[in-house]
C-alpha cells in the first residue's frame, strides 16, 4: 500500500501543475487601434498584431523589423497550423482612423505580443506589449507606440 501512495502523491503534484499551466494564459486580447493625421505620409498603415505562446518563436520574430515580417507573413503563417505557436489579426489602417476596442479570443497559454506597423518610412515599426492588459496602438506620423490601459479583468 505504501507504494501506491508515495505514487500517487507525485502524481497528484505533476496534474495539479498541468491543470494550472493550462489555464494561466489570457483568454482575450482587447485591443483599440488609432492613427494620427497625416499617418505614413498620408497612406494606409497595415498593422499585424502577434499573441506568442512559445518562447523560441517570441525570440525569432522579435529580431524582424515590421518590413522583414510583411515579407515573410504569408509563409510564417502557413508554418503555423491551427495557431500553434502565434495568433495573428491584420488591420489596415487609414490616417486620422479609430478603430474601437475590439476581443479577439485567444488559446489561454501564456503569451507575449508584437505589434507591427508597415510604414514607408525607414525604421523598425515593431512594439512589444503584454496580451494580459487592454492595449491602445497609436500609429504616429513615422512610428507607432503601444499603451497599456489596464490588466485584463
Amino acid at each position: 500500500m505504501s507504494r501506491i501512495a508515495s505514487f500517487g502523491r507525485p502524481l497528484l503534484l505533476l496534474l495539479a501543475t498541468l491543470a494550472s499551466a493550462c489555464g494561466s494564459g489570457p483568454t482575450q486580447l482587447r485591443v483599440t487601434l488609432e492613427s494620427e493625421r497625416g499617418a505614413n505620409d498620408d497612406s494606409p498603415i497595415p498593422v499585424t498584431i502577434l499573441v506568442i505562446y512559445e518562447d523560441s518563436v517570441f525570440d525569432e520574430l522579435s529580431r524582424l523589423s515590421a518590413s522583414e515580417w510583411f515579407e515573410q507573413a504569408e509563409q510564417r503563417k502557413r508554418d503555423n497550423p491551427e495557431g500553434a505557436s502565434f495568433d495573428a489579426i491584420t488591420r489596415e489602417i487609414l490616417p486620422g482612423q479609430r478603430i474601437k476596442e475590439q476581443s479577439i479570443e485567444l488559446a489561454g497559454r501564456q503569451a507575449d505580443g508584437l505589434v507591427f506597423a508597415g510604414y514607408t518610412a525607414p525604421g523598425r515599426h515593431r512594439a512589444r506589449f503584454n496580451p494580459a492588459k487592454r492595449i491602445l496602438v497609436v500609429l504616429g506620423v513615422d512610428d507607432l507606440t503601444v499603451v497599456d490601459l489596464a490588466e485584463e479583468e
